[in-house]
């Protein structure tokens, strides 16, 4: 890398290497997005924005960033956690009501409790929304926010210079006797 050499303690290997994994993570959820062609609306584009805000902050952190772009990385991280949240709840939501239609289910689904039709949902039992893709699109969020955590940049870009130590009393002073 230009600017200088590599820092190779033991953190900045781990933070690295956890970079490279969002990457990798990041690479494999593009390939599923284009699986499951999920694109046509404006909703099912959320988690491609996702994706590239990942890859941004990802960039951001891979040569020598500033406090400033690791907090930016950190910012986009936490939107895209919000976001899969959402994409989970969706996701639930759609096999709920897609319970009655389904084919296994049509004749059950009025006989079921509440609590067992929203399980059906979230474990996929019914519906065509996978409820864990847009969970893992939070993890590889969680693993970058994880790799900006006591980050060197942050303690040399820090807005406000710590506080020198104080500093020690003066000695005491003693009465000079003058004869």
């Amino acid at each position: 890398m230009p600017g200088g050499p590599v820092a190779t303690d033991d953190a900045s290997v781990l933070r690295r290497s956890l970079v490279g994994l969002v990457v990798i993570a990041i690479s494999g959820l593009t390939a599923e997005l284009l699986v499951e062609r999920h694109w046509g609306t404006a909703i099912r584009l959320v988690p491609w924005f996702a994706l590239i805000a990942l890859a941004y902050a990802a960039l951001l952190l891979m040569r020598r960033p500033t406090a400033a772009a690791v907090r930016r990385a950190r910012i986009l991280a936490v939107a895209v956690m919000i976001a899969a949240a959402v994409g989970v709840a969706l996701h639930i939501n759609e096999n709920y009501v897609a319970g009655p239609l389904d084919q296994r289910y049509e004749r059950l689904w009025a006989s079921m409790s509440e609590a067992e039709r929203w399980w059906s949902a979230f474990s996929k039992a019914v519906g065509p929304a996978p409820t864990f893709a847009p969970a893992a699109l939070a993890l590889v969020a969680l693993v970058l926010l994880v790799a900006t955590q006591h980050h060197p940049a942050l303690r040399a870009g820090s807005i406000r210079p710590p506080s020198p130590p104080p500093a020690a009393p003066p000695p005491p002073t003693f009465p000079t006797i003058v004869t």
